[in-house]
């Protein structure tokens, strides 16, 4: 299933807004209260059949409306769901296209789970209508993962019939891999038969799984979570979690995880699931500045009205800029540095232009203490502060 236009009209803080998403990898950006995680919480309703109090008709409009075109196994498909809705406690019934909700996995920002002691392996979740409509507008759950890595670790040595079948034992091997998928020097141990805990080992000796970093546990709940409900939705057929060519939403891609990281994440989902079609949200410039071109949805505000950003198109995309230009020409930043450092650089050349040579040197003191060691601006502002004193000597 793929997504291929979306208008959205009178929702939340969006008055009217068109989308026409990338086949594999949407990344929306812009920001604060711009209007990404609306975007996503819409995508997620139109495939859910039932209330929900997330959804919000615009101040200003009178109904909401989504029109959405989408295509499942070649035939292209038009729908539309319209609610009104704006007290906090009203609820929106959404009628959307819920017949195809096993093909979308919404993923919301809580990623990070505590150590959990496994009693007992409790058997596979079944997967009704009607939990997968409320998985669609609330989240997959991720904190039976465990439990579905330690089944399938138990069943795996046993001989065909009696244990995994064919699909369960490459969503397990490719689970087992997904360690490594940050770092190749952390790699799955075993199941510690005595306690059904994880063990991993890293650089550091081997750890249970739920002492990882924040930032790795936060991509293990994302995949982890993607292959686990692959796998309890379809059950007949089975398939392979790497064959899912549905829709995957993931809200704050980059949470918990460090730059260096975050320009990885993306590469790492589409290698991972390469049939699928992803939406994220972001506000991390490194996403962006990895992306391909055709891969971002920036959102900015025109007249107080949320409309799409004209980007450069460009064979290389973002990978060319420096993190402010991304910073500013595609995330909407207006200004990079503090307010002090701003007022200091005003006030600096406000003395250089009348010739106040004092309030030019204590300016040119404080900022050259705040500056960077190395940053360039220094010796701009010295030769400036000289210009002055040139000036005065010849006076």
């Amino acid at each position: 299933m793929e997504l291929t236009k979306i208008k959205i009209e009178g929702v939340a803080g969006i008055e009217e807004l068109e989308i026409t998403p990338n086949d594999k990898i949407n990344i929306l950006c812009g920001p604060n209260g711009i209007g990404k995680t609306t975007v996503l919480e819409v995508i997620s309703h139109i495939f859910a059949n039932g209330r929900t109090s997330i959804l919000k008709t615009n101040a200003n409009a009178d109904s909401s409306k989504v029109s959405f075109t989408f295509d499942v196994d070649g035939e292209t498909k038009t729908q539309e769901v319209t609610f009104n809705t704006f007290k906090p406690d009203t609820n929106a019934r959404i009628v959307g296209a819920h017949v195809e909700s096993s093909g979308i996995l919404t993923l919301k920002t809580q990623r990070l789970f505590p150590y959990t002691n496994l009693q007992n392996i409790e058997r596979d979740e079944q997967k009704d209508d009607s939990k997968l409509w409320n998985d669609a507008i609330n989240g997959i759950n991720i904190t039976n993962v465990k439990n579905w890595f330690v089944r399938r670790y138990m069943f795996e040595p046993h001989s065909e019939g009696q244990g995994l079948t064919p699909e369960q034992k490459n969503n397990f091997s490719l689970a087992k891999r997904c360690f490594s998928l940050l770092n190749p020097e952390f790699t799955f141990s075993r199941v510690d038969s005595s306690t059904n805990d994880i063990l991993i080992n890293t650089p550091n000796g081997e750890i249970y799984y739920e002492y990882l970093s924040a930032g790795f546990k936060s991509i293990i709940a994302v995949v982890f979570g993607i292959i686990k409900e692959i796998e309890f939705r379809f059950t007949d057929p089975q398939i392979n979690a790497q064959d899912f060519n549905g829709i995957i939403v993931i809200d704050e891609i980059e949470l918990h995880l460090h730059p260096e990281w975050q320009s990885k994440v993306i590469s790492i989902l589409e290698t991972t699931f390469p049939n699928a079609q992803f939406f994220v949200s972001t506000h991390s410039p490194h996403i962006i500045q990895s992306a391909k071109p055709d891969q971002i949805i920036a959102l900015e505000r025109d007249n107080n009205k949320v409309i799409e950003r004209e980007l450069p198109e460009t064979e290389f995309g973002f990978q060319g800029w420096t993190i402010e230009e991304v910073l500013i020409d595609v995330m909407g930043m207006e200004d990079l540095r503090t307010q002090i450092f701003t007022e200091l650089m005003d006030s600096f050349s406000s003395a250089i232009d009348n010739d106040n040579l004092e309030t030019a040197q204590n300016t040119y003191n404080e900022l050259n203490i705040m500056l960077h060691p190395n940053n360039p601006v220094r010796k701009l502002l010295k030769f400036q502060l000289a210009g002055v004193n040139d000036d005065r000597a010849h006076d």
